[in-house]
């Protein structure tokens, strides 16, 4: 077993969840005159687009390496003796920081399943999801609640060959989401058509991701108890029956808890 990376940004929790929104940053709402999907992202989404993951974070959480993550947000060169050959940005615009938000991280998310399902290349993926945004006026295309209504158009895009100038069809309910991104879907609250919280395990296990709450990190729904916690204490000796009855949940869910836990932290 391996012991879980220490967030920079874990704060002290106790058996009641309480909202902490982060604090606005007039640098980081300047200018964001986002759409998404008809509605112009304001000052009340900062929680959920201001960086707030590292790069590491975002890794473990997404379940891709630290290097994939930053080629996909920051582009890369294949080849230093061709500098002109550059692999631009998964996502749109390059990400200087050293930090991701929770769109960004879920939008990660959802990009690594649609490499996933017939591994398909990375230049597609970064096709639909420019075309999305294109063609739809979607800042966050993959974490949009209209993702499942935009699959046949996407699926589509990834189909055709020559995806830089593939468009939408006139019938794209042929095409449907690979089974592994509409699961993800479902596992996803959304507010204003937005993700807004993520239950990695699915939402049979109340493990859940949401920026408002213990500055994004997993933790116990209802419970304010971060997964980093509840491992560090099985770690040091403490049974599961013992940590299930301290946060009055059942010891399944601390079982399943712990599973999450070692898989992220691997």
């Amino acid at each position: 077993m391996v012991e879980l990376p220490q967030a920079h940004h874990l704060v002290p929790t106790g058996t009641t969840q309480e909202a902490h929104p982060p604090e606005l940053d007039a640098r980081l709402i300047k200018n964001m005159g986002y759409q998404t999907g008809g509605q112009a992202m304001d000052d009340s989404d900062v929680w959920r687009t201001q960086p707030m993951y590292s790069i590491s974070e975002t890794a473990h959480l997404a379940e891709v390496s630290p290097a994939t993550v930053r080629r996909w947000l920051q582009g890369y060169t294949p080849d230093a003796r061709q500098p002109s050959r550059q692999s631009p940005p998964v996502f749109g615009d390059k990400v200087e920081g050293p930090f991701v938000s929770f769109l960004q991280l879920v939008e990660i998310v959802v990009a690594s399943d649609f490499r996933k399902v017939g591994h398909v290349k990375l230049e597609v993926v970064r096709l639909a999801h420019l075309n999305a945004k294109r063609e739809f006026g979607i800042e966050y295309p993959f974490a949009h609640l209209e993702l499942e209504s935009l699959g046949g158009h996407i699926i589509r895009w990834m189909r055709r060959r020559d995806g830089a100038r593939a468009r939408s069809v006139d019938s794209p309910d042929q095409w449907v989401l690979p089974g592994l991104v509409a699961q993800r879907m479902r596992d996803i609250d959304y507010e204003r058509q937005l993700a807004a919280r993520w239950f990695p395990v699915g939402k049979s296990v109340p493990v859940v991701i949401d920026p408002l709450y213990s500055a994004g990190l997993p933790t116990i729904l209802g419970r304010g108890v971060t997964v980093g916690a509840i491992f560090r204490r099985w770690r040091a000796g403490q049974l599961i029956e013992f940590i299930a009855d301290d946060l009055q949940v059942e010891s399944t869910v601390v079982e399943r808890t712990l599973q999450y836990a070692e898989k992220i932290a691997a």
